[in-house]
């Protein structure tokens, strides 16, 4: 299986056949299929896993300056019908992914930088967090 060679090459930027890649990452049908269609409108029969990784989140160096830049920056919202949803199912399947060290390395890296721009979401207007729920008074006190 591929997934053996790609671990031992440790070479994010070893381009290898789209279809194998796709295989050895086992995302579910409807990621894999609007992933294909993607490729083959951008004509990509062969790529690296760190354009595979681009298509679904920028890398960890590039300049983001908040979530809505992030999204505008992932070519795989382009491929129609692409949801929120497929993309989440596509992030697990890429994390759970074992490709060698230099992947799991750079994939962390960029779920790093998406969770510390989710974060700043929640931030409250005066800066200071996010808001924790009010906690309720016991009701037999």
């Amino acid at each position: 299986m591929i997934t053996a060679l790609v671990q031992s090459r440790n070479d994010i930027d070893l381009p290898w056949p789209a279809g194998a890649l796709l295989d050895a990452i086992g995302f579910n049908t409807r990621v894999r299929g609007r992933v294909e269609a993607y490729l083959k409108a951008q004509g990509i029969e062969r790529l690296s896993l760190r354009e595979l990784m681009d298509l679904f989140l920028p890398s960890a160096d590039a300049p983001v300056t908040d979530l809505r830049d992030l999204w505008a920056k992932t070519p795989i919202f382009d491929q129609p019908r692409f949801s929120w949803m497929l993309h989440d199912y596509a992030l697990l399947a890429l994390t759970e992914a074992d490709f060698g060290s230099a992947y799991r390395t750079e994939w962390a890296l960029r779920m790093c930088k998406l969770m510390l721009h989710q974060l700043r979401l929640l931030r409250t207007p005066d800066g200071r967090g996010p808001r924790r729920p009010r906690q309720r008074k016991n009701a037999s006190a």
